[in-house]
């Protein structure tokens, strides 16, 4: 009986000869960009966050070129890895065609968050006046808007909030030593007291008051985990290790979040500024009114989209709920720093219109302030362009649902925190901007 023979005749090469796609995107992307303007951001955004200069400086070249990749393709660290090493397109945008080095997932991750969201904001800056310089953009002309970047986070009650408090601290008391042994046991049994009182009210409890009861035992148990882990830290327990550091701060939202899980079961309304979610505090819940999802639980967004196409983005006071009235001068504001002229022509729409942002928006330098007027006032502008912005304006609507998509991943990212979000935010508008460069650069050639 003859056994299957896998080997072939003749060995396999190792290195294999191919011809490059002049016309790929990723290879038109690197030979398009200015690498050098790049370089620079990174290099004092390094000198900026590290307090010491000492060690070896990064392979800056091809790890812009891995957050390049990253952002046109929305990808996780090790896809980009994985491709950076056996894709040619990648390893000539990463400028590593004649190298057989390759960035693994733990330095572009390193890179990356060295650069911060404020890197990655910086380096987008410079695409747009890149995007000037070549006239693909066009600064004269301002549209702006708002916009929610939810989180990847569960609906936030007061039930899962709690089981999950009660799930991490287990999970990081389990790594703890010293005082910490102690309290160990209580927590086991806390835990699975909590599961079975969660379990109860989702599968038995009838009616909203018998889940209130199942929730207000809930609230006793995790309210006396959260005194019980901050009387062991206030005993001088060990707080060196990364997994107290964790517990800390845990706690300490806990502590927070308490008093507003009690104004809820006592009144049934939900307690103003609640906190949402325990390892990012900082994410809000934002009341949208849209059809079928009336609130989104992130931060917010302002966007600003100029004449071509081209798009940047930023926070207004942190990512908080704040009106569109305050962000509608800000826009203007920040167009003015990132190109260092005003607009001549701005949009908003009608939640931005008062009086007293129509002077001073105009005391900026910007010549027609087309801001949509709310009831049945007349525009501030002439008919003819009022038209023009009302066209345009729609397109902003059309930019934020692009970068929103798969494909960018503007929206519910992987992130654990709240700069690892911002950060991912940036990234997709970065990706945005430089797909826009290359489709621009196609046009005008042709």
């Amino acid at each position: 009986m003859s056994t299957w023979q896998s080997e072939t005749l003749f060995s396999r090469p190792k290195t294999i000869s191919i011809p490059i796609d002049q016309d790929h995107e990723l290879v038109k992307l690197s030979g398009m960009l200015d690498w050098r303007k790049l370089i620079i951001v990174a290099m004092e955004r390094r000198a900026e966050v590290r307090k010491s200069t000492s060690g070896p400086e990064p392979e800056y070249r091809a790890l812009l070129g891995a957050l390049t990749l990253m952002s046109v393709k929305n990808l996780q660290y090790r896809d980009v890895e994985d491709l950076i090493r056996n894709y040619v397109p990648a390893r000539c945008l990463c400028d590593l065609l004649e190298s057989d080095w390759s960035p693994d997932f733990a330095t572009i991750f390193q890179f990356q968050k060295m650069l911060g969201p404020a890197g990655i904001q910086q380096l987008n800056e410079e695409i747009l006046k890149f995007a000037e310089c070549k006239g693909l953009a066009d600064p004269r002309e301002l549209m702006s808007d708002t916009t929610a970047q939810e989180a990847r986070i569960p609906y936030p009650n007061e039930a899962g909030l709690m089981n999950r408090f009660m799930g991490l601290v287990e999970k990081k008391i389990s790594r703890l030593r010293g005082s910490f042994d102690k309290v160990k046991d209580k927590v086991r049994k806390a835990v699975t007291k909590t599961k079975g009182l969660l379990r109860n009210a989702h599968l038995f409890a009838k009616g909203r008051e018998q889940k209130r009861k199942i929730e207000k035992k809930m609230y006793h148990t995790a309210k006396e985990i959260q005194s019980l882990i901050a009387s062991t830290i206030d005993s001088g327990a060990n707080m060196s290790s990364k997994a107290a550091a964790d517990l800390l701060k845990l706690n300490s939202v806990m502590k927070d979040l308490l008093p507003q899980i009690r104004h809820f079961l006592t009144t049934g309304f939900v307690a103003a500024k609640k906190i949402i979610h325990l390892q990012m505090p900082e994410v809000y819940a934002i009341v949208r009114g849209k059809a079928g999802k009336s609130v989104e639980f992130g931060i917010k967004w302002g966007i600003n989209r100029i004449g071509g196409g081209f798009l940047s983005g930023f926070l207004i006071q942190d990512g908080r709920n704040c009106s569109d009235t305050a962000f509608c001068m800000e826009s203007v504001r920040r167009h003015i720093a990132v190109f260092g002229t005003p607009p001549v022509e701005f949009g908003f729409d009608r939640g931005g219109d008062c009086d007293s942002n129509l002077k001073r928006i105009k005391r900026l330098g910007v010549k027609h302030v087309g801001i949509a007027p709310r009831g049945k006032k007349k525009w501030s502008v002439p008919e003819k362009l009022e038209n023009k912005i009302k066209r345009a304006r729609a397109q902003v609507e059309g930019s934020i649902g692009t970068i929103k998509s798969s494909r960018y991943g503007f929206t519910k990212p992987r992130a654990h925190s709240k700069p690892a979000l911002v950060g991912c935010g940036h990234r997709a508008i970065l990706g945005f901007n430089m797909r826009k460069l290359v489709i621009m650069s196609a046009a005008n050639a042709t």
